[in-house]
């Protein structure tokens, strides 16, 4: 049900970043230990198959990964992380040892399973990244946690909640098959596109108060909230599961879609 979707208006009314981890991430080197300083505007791409991901903002200038396994038999599982340089910067990949998968500048290639079931054992990774930095993070099973990073920023979930915070972006885009996706965004510069999508998990937004952008918003079994006085006129239309409109003075492109899940667009206080 289209529950609050308020004030609506005529139309003729309104014209990533990595670095050192933080001291107790430092102190806890875990399995795996990386760390370089990168050009500004490189990209830092990271990859997991079972495992979470965690991006805090670097003190440091410098890329640091730490990467710390679990399951069962720890010591003797044969996950690994790699990392790859590449001309664009660096690819961070958990690898299974025992297959034949590798990692370079397009992520994880795999074309076994190898003698390890990923279901008993994975690795987290930690990774701090200063803020002239590119940052894209994606988990096959596990939870995306990204703060603090700048640019054009991207994080997805197969099997996990996405969580991106304090972000200072141009262009964001979270997506998780069956999580929840929870992005606050500091600052907005440029007009770069925002795109986040869920299929059976709620998308919460909390943007700046002066949000402005043209808007696609659906779901097919949830409900649909704005803080924004939404637009209507044009070619924009809505109906009870899906809503195209306008907010403010428009310009930068905002899709938001959830197959069962609710629809939160909030204004930060």
């Amino acid at each position: 049900m289209l529950r609050r979707l308020v004030p609506i208006v005529p139309m003729c009314s309104v014209a990533l970043t990595l670095g050192f981890a933080t001291p107790a991430a430092a102190q806890n080197r875990g399995d795996y230990h990386y760390e370089k300083a990168l050009a500004a505007g490189s990209e830092v791409s990271i990859h997991n198959i079972n495992g979470d991901i965690k991006v805090t903002p670097s003190t440091t200038g410098r890329v640091e990964v730490v990467g710390t396994k679990f399951g069962d038999d720890r010591d003797r599982n044969y996950i690994k992380a790699d990392v790859r340089e590449t001309s664009r910067g660096i690819t961070i990949c958990v690898l299974d040892d025992n297959s034949d998968s590798y990692c370079d500048d397009e992520g994880v290639h795999m074309h076994s399973r190898g003698n390890r079931d990923w279901d008993h054992g994975g690795m987290n990774l930690t990774v701090a990244v200063p803020a002239n930095l590119v940052v894209s993070a994606g988990s096959v099973s596990g939870d995306v946690d990204v703060n603090g990073a700048h640019g054009d920023v991207s994080a997805s979930s197969v099997s996990g909640d996405v969580r991106l915070d304090h972000l200072h972006a141009t262009a964001v885009r979270a997506h998780s098959v069956s999580g929840d996706v929870d992005v606050r965004i500091d600052d907005l510069t440029g007009r770069g596109d925002l795109s986040f999508k869920s299929v059976s998990g709620n998308i919460t937004l909390d943007v700046p108060q002066n949000f402005a952008a043209d808007l696609s918003m659906s779901t097919v079994s949830g409900d649909i909230n704005s803080d924004f006085p939404i637009t209507l006129g044009g070619n924009n239309r809505m109906s009870r599961r899906r809503l195209e409109a306008r907010i403010g003075a428009g310009g930068r492109r905002l899709d938001v879609s959830t197959v069962s899940g609710d629809l939160r667009i909030r204004s930060a206080k």
